[in-house]
């Protein structure tokens, strides 16, 4: 009889160590996000920043009863993002932790119905980052693929320079797509700005220097 309830005690523990954040469950490293919150005056959406690893957070949004996968995401290295949202509209709100590739996404987290009381103002992006490549250790040249904080459906102007002095205005960027620059030289240290271009065809405070080099 002993030997019976060892038997089911080990497999008992074997079976419990296979729930929850097991190590080798790419979710269980990256975890959902908690405390969603939404302040209706700025429309901004934020929850808690206890999940674990380096990585960034995706938020969808859509219509009320969207199905994950159909709505409208954006990207942000914050925990906290002030949407696009037009007054009097409902929305569902979701959000997830991208913990690279080694720690896979966390699942989603919401939805949270909200109302928007007010139009989203013109808010300028908050981040930039960018990946650079070269043909070869020898090229005198690199190209840099420039990436920051779009709300996936506003277009913006973004403007690359050797000066840190904020620019008068830049080139057209497609809502959600990088700016690439080719031909760059190793020896150079650029600026990187970007502005958001509004709903109301004004503009907001141009994000940067953002610096951008070889080395």
């Amino acid at each position: 009889m002993k030997r019976i309830v060892s038997i089911i005690l080990f497999f008992g523990l074997i079976t419990s160590g296979c729930l929850g954040d097991s190590p080798y469950d790419p979710q269980a490293k990256c975890g959902t996000p908690t405390n969603l919150t939404f302040e209706k005056g700025s429309n901004t959406f934020s929850w808690n920043m206890n999940t674990m690893g380096e990585g960034y957070y995706e938020v969808q949004y859509g219509e009320p009863g969207f199905s994950l996968g159909k709505g409208t995401t954006v990207v942000t290295y914050k925990n906290s993002y002030s949407l696009p949202l037009y007054q009097n509209n409902k929305y569902d709100l979701y959000v997830r932790k991208n913990c690279g590739t080694a720690n896979g996404r966390s699942n989603w987290a919401g939805p949270v119905t909200v109302l928007a009381s007010s139009t989203t103002t013109c808010v300028q992006p908050a981040y930039a980052t960018y990946t650079k490549t070269t043909s070869s250790a020898l090229s005198s040249t690199f190209d840099a693929a420039v990436s920051w904080e779009n709300d996936g459906i506003s277009a913006y102007e973004t403007v690359l320079t050797t000066s840190s002095a904020s620019p008068a205005s830049g080139e057209l960027a497609v809502a959600g797509q990088k700016a690439v620059y080719i031909g760059l030289s190793k020896t150079v240290n650029y600026n990187f700005f970007v502005r958001k271009r509004c709903a109301d065809n004004t503009y907001s405070p141009f994000y940067g220097p953002y610096p951008i080099k070889w080395n």
